[in-house]
């Protein structure tokens, strides 16, 4: 028996990954070419290629052609039927192979034995070969060379989102994976968050694909939380799942202005740190530090000022770092209201905070 490597370039199967080199062997006039290997997602279909011919002179025409094809044993066991032409034989594919694995009868007498595989799962993984049938002509192409290997790989799913999304507008997610026909549309969940308000779920067939979208509207609280697109496939043993999740990236203005002060005490040294202020009580002479935090998303800028009659802020020339405004040894007239005004591009939010000095004078 001879064999040669040949390089041969095929249009995939819609929805599979065919990659393969063929092999073509010869045994006294049986002539077989496959792919070395075949690749295909879960849950996906491909077809195994197959060309063959046998020996023709002394053949049987009364007699039917029937095709056979095997997957090898694991660990030395024995190859198991997974398709079949011959409707006496068909009674020994195993259930996890009937009518998801099929050769052509029709294709078979124009010496094409392709192997169509539907809904690949996993445990299709392995070593396939080709066996003919005819009257008395018998043969197996089981060689190494002659075999086909079928691996199958996680289900790619898309799940898009159109750029950062901003809270109090109505946005879309969109999720799609691809499908074999018609036959078998994967069923399509939206695992959420349970503060999440989404309006509307739909989903659609779109040529070779399924696709499933999701309109909601988004809070602030929403951001970074995770929205998962699962696509559920199969049935009984077959049953199974995939899933690809987002993380959400919500816009939203600065909001939940917190003031939170150290205070350092004249004299002792003695230091005091407080958050969430809205009122500081100091002594003259005592040094202040009061930072501005606000939540946002973008990141927010903020800017104090201090209130003046009529409610007219005026810039605190003040050095300030990190939105924080700084107090040194304090004054009776730093007493006042101070208004931290925080801005992104998403808006504004403002906080207002009351000081009073006691004492006289300051301290040196």
């Amino acid at each position: 028996m001879g064999c040669r490597l040949l390089q041969v370039v095929l249009p995939a199967v819609i929805s599979a990954l065919l990659l393969w080199e063929g092999i073509e062997c010869r045994a006294e006039g049986y002539d077989l070419t496959v792919p070395s290997q075949v690749t295909v997602q879960d849950g996906l279909c491909v077809d195994i290629p197959c060309t063959f011919s046998y020996p023709t002179s002394h053949d049987d025409t009364q007699a039917e052609l029937y095709g056979y094809w095997y997957v090898e044993g694991k660990q030395g066991g024995r190859a198991r039927l997974v398709a079949t032409n011959d409707p006496k034989e068909e009674k020994h594919i195993d259930t996890k192979f009937r009518n998801r694995f099929e050769v052509s009868r029709p294709k078979l007498n124009r010496g094409d034995c392709t192997l169509t595989i539907h809904y690949a799962a996993k445990a299709d993984e392995g070593a396939y070969h080709f066996r003919m049938e005819k009257g008395h002509q018998k043969y197996s192409y089981s060689e190494k060379a002659e075999q086909s290997s079928v691996i199958v790989t996680e289900r790619e799913i898309n799940i898009t989102v159109p750029g950062p999304v901003r809270a109090g507008q109505r946005e879309t997610i969109f999720c799609k994976t691809q499908i074999c026909n018609y036959r078998e549309i994967p069923k399509i969940n939206w695992l959420r968050p349970f503060n999440f308000s989404s309006l509307e779920i739909s989903s659609s067939v779109k040529h070779n694909y399924v696709e499933g979208r999701m309109d909601f509207i988004p809070k602030a609280a929403n951001h970074q939380q995770n929205v998962t697109c699962r696509f559920t496939y199969g049935e009984g043993f077959t049953y199974r799942t995939a899933e690809k999740t987002v993380m959400l990236d919500v816009h939203y203005p600065p909001r939940m202005l917190q003031f939170n002060m150290h205070l350092v005490h004249r004299g002792d040294g003695h230091k005091e740190d407080r958050q969430n202020v809205s009122e500081v009580i100091a002594r003259a002479g005592d040094s202040l530090v009061v930072r501005c935090e606000a939540d946002a998303n973008p990141k927010s800028t903020q800017t104090w000022g201090k209130l003046q009659a009529k409610q007219h802020s005026s810039h605190i020339h003040q050095p300030t770092s990190n939105d924080e405004l700084h107090l040194p040894n304090l004054r009776q007239d730093d007493s006042g209201e101070y208004e931290c005004w925080a801005n992104n591009q998403e808006g504004s939010s403002r906080g207002i905070l009351s000081i009073r000095v006691t004492g006289s004078g300051t301290w040196d």
